[in-house]
This record gives structure tokens, sequence and C-alpha cells, in this order.
């Protein structure tokens, strides 16, 4: 294998000959490295390291945006994008990736269309709740598209009937694990509505004077300013808005991956050059991260026109977009490493219920959302059985 290192340097060499496994076992052709061979997978361990990289990222890209205001959370989305797309040009690069999938972008705007709500999300039921119910929608709907070729992928069966059964009992069992976690109350104030005039941005409080007897009480209710219409909802209100936006954005989420499924299940459709597209996930990020900034420009620039040229825009929040956009989109490229090793009927039951733990471990823990001996057991509860998912789920690889 003398003529590897006259194509890629040393470093990258290692990384990408195990991660992506291009390498022809093909002895007159010398161990050349084949970009685009449609024979070529990735091992099964590295789809495991996938899931894992997948998972703490995930679960940990709102964190540094966390703190801040994100506004209605269109520019923060867009700022976001900007950095995943960076991500995927950087990719492209050390792949030598000359190849472009136009179809692959639907992947990249449906992600776009779902993440809209994700700020949203947050503000009414939490980070780790709402992570935990897209998680979960995301995870029915991507593990059933694999499973039964829905879109016309081809259907991922199990070899054996055992590995079948835990495929099932871990989707089953993943979707159950929600349930603890729509009972747990997160530490989230509910906002509470104050006789103010709500479309006046500059009021984002109103003190109100109470006197009972000789004792005077002073109250302050914080508004939302970001989404106004939430200060005429009731709390309960708020909370099932959340949850529906948060499952619906799942559903989004569980496409995505779709379009660079169908091009690998159906490569004699996309020839270019007399040349099969590969086989290997990778290849197709950058066009999924094109999508995303593609959309995102187009939603922001529709909102600026909304707005009258008025938007929304906190600009402290732009760099930790920036950095939640990094992470993201390193966790995505573990992401279909895994759904290229593994199979999405693999793959999504591991990715989807991971993060909300690491989620979760976030708000117990720094942010202190999660408090009390209820929440706690709820919390224990979810995320044990979350574990016991993700298990099922690898043992039927």
């Amino acid at each position: 294998m003398t003529d590897v290192t006259t194509e890629f340097s040393p470093i990258i060499t290692s990384i990408l000959s195990s991660t992506i496994s291009l390498f022809s076992t093909n002895s007159s052709v010398n161990a050349t490295i084949v970009a685009a061979s449609v024979s070529s997978s990735v091992p099964i361990w590295a789809g495991f390291i996938g899931c894992l990289v997948a998972s703490i990222f995930f679960g940990s890209n709102l964190v540094p945006v966390k703190q801040f205001s994100a506004g209605d959370g269109v520019f923060f989305q867009f700022v976001f994008c900007v950095a995943v797309y960076l991500v995927g040009l950087i990719l492209d690069l050390i792949l030598n990736n000359q190849r472009w999938y136009p179809l692959v972008l639907i992947g990249g705007v449906l992600w776009t269309t779902g993440n809209l709500v994700t700020v949203f999300c947050i503000k009414t039921i939490g980070m780790s709740v709402g992570i935990l119910i897209w998680g979960t929608t995301s995870l029915i709907m991507g593990w059933a598209s694999g499973r039964f070729g829905l879109f016309d992928v081809n259907p991922q069966v199990p070899g054996t009937t055992t590995k079948l059964i835990l495929n099932y009992a871990s989707v089953i069992v993943a979707a159950i694990s929600a349930i603890f976690f729509l009972f747990i109350k997160s530490t989230n104030a509910p906002r509470v509505v104050a006789h103010v005039d709500v479309t006046n941005p500059e009021q984002v409080s109103s003190i109100e004077i109470v006197k009972t007897e000789n004792v005077i009480i002073e109250t302050e209710k914080i508004l939302d300013t970001d989404f106004p219409f939430l200060n005429r909802m009731s709390p309960a209100l708020q909370k099932i808005l959340g949850y529906f936006l948060a499952a619906l954005a799942g559903i989004f989420y569980g496409l995505m991956f779709i379009p660079d499924q169908y091009i690998r299940d159906h490569p004699e459709k996309f020839k270019y050059n007399e040349e099969l597209p590969p086989n290997n996930g990778l290849y197709y990020i950058n066009s999924q991260y094109a999508g995303l900034l593609m959309s995102s420009a187009v939603y922001f620039m529709l909102y600026c026109g909304l707005k009258r040229n008025s938007p929304g825009i906190n600009p402290a929040v732009a760099l930790p977009a920036m950095i939640s956009g990094f992470m993201w989109a390193v966790a995505n490229i573990g992401f279909i490493v895994a759904i290229s090793a593994l199979k999405s009927a693999v793959a999504y039951p591991i990715v989807s219920v991971l993060p909300g733990i690491v989620s979760s471990l976030w708000s117990l823990f720094w942010f202190k959302e999660i408090q009390g001996k209820r929440n706690y057991i709820l919390l224990g509860c979810g995320m044990l059985v979350r574990c016991l998912a993700a298990l099922f789920s690898g043992l039927s690889a």
C-alpha cells in the first residue's frame, strides 16, 4: 500500500481508511483508494462510534445558546446553518468529493423546516423535554422508513428472527420511555399575563402593586417578547402547543436522510460519466448541508420581508449559534456514518434516544431545570428505559 501516501497525508489516510473503508483489494491496482465505489461499506464498529459521537453532540449542541435569547429563532437558525455548511465544505475537501446531489437538498430543506420551531419548543416545554419528544417522533419516522421501505427505499430487514424481535422491541421501549419525560416538570416558569401592551417591545415586565390589609406586596410579571402571542395563552395551552410542534419537528427530522438513502438504494438512476454514486453516506453530507443553508436563507429573507426589514436580531446569539451549528454538523456526520454502517432501522433507535439522556444530564446538573424527588425518579426511570432501548437496537445490528 505504498501508493496511498502519495494521494493523502498519513494522518488523513489513517482516519479515513477505517471510517470510510474505501480501499480496493485488487492486487493489480496496488490498493489504490476508490472514491466512488458502490461496493464500499462502513464497518459496524465505526457505526457504533458514529452513534456515540452523534448522541453526545446532538444532546449538547443547544447548550451554548441556552443562556442567550435567540428571539423567534429565524436569525439564530440562519447563522446556525452557515456554520453547518462550513463543516460540510471541510468534509468535502477531506474526501476530495467532486459530485453534488440536488436530490439530497430536499433533506436539508426538511430539516430546516422542522427546526424553525425549535426555539419556540424550548421556551414552552424546556430543552430536555423538547429534545426527547422530537427525538421520539424522529425515531419512529426514520425507523419506519428504513424498516418498511417507505418512499421507495429498500426495506431493511434484520437477518434473524431474534434480531427482528430486538429491533421492534427497541422502538417500542424507546417510545414508552418518552412517557416518563412528559410528566417531568421543569423549572421553566410559565409566562404570566400582565396588563400591559404586548405589542410594545420595550415592555418586558410590569410591576403590580397589591394592597392586602396593611401589607404591600410587589410582584413582577415577566412577559415574553420573542413570541408575544404566548402572553395571551394559558400555561397549559402553551405546553400543548409546544408538545405538538416538537412532535411535528421530529417527523421532518426523521425524513431528512430519505433522499440520500434513495440514491444509495437506486444507484443506477444516478450515474454520472458512467460512474455510480458512492454507497458511503459521507459523500452526501455537503449536498444536504447546502439544502440547509439555502432554505434557511430563503426563510430568513421571507422573515425580513414580513417584518418590514426590521427583523428581531440579538447580536449576542451569533457566536453561540455558530458553535451550536458546528456541534450539530459533527453530530450529523456521526449519524450518517451510523446509518451507513448499521442501516436506518438500527441507527435511528440508538441516535434518537441517547441524545435525550445527554440533554437531561445538562438540564439536571448544569441548568438545574429538573428538581424535586418526583422528577428525579421519573428522569431516572426514563433514562434507564432509554438505555435499554439503545441496547436492544445495538444487539439487533
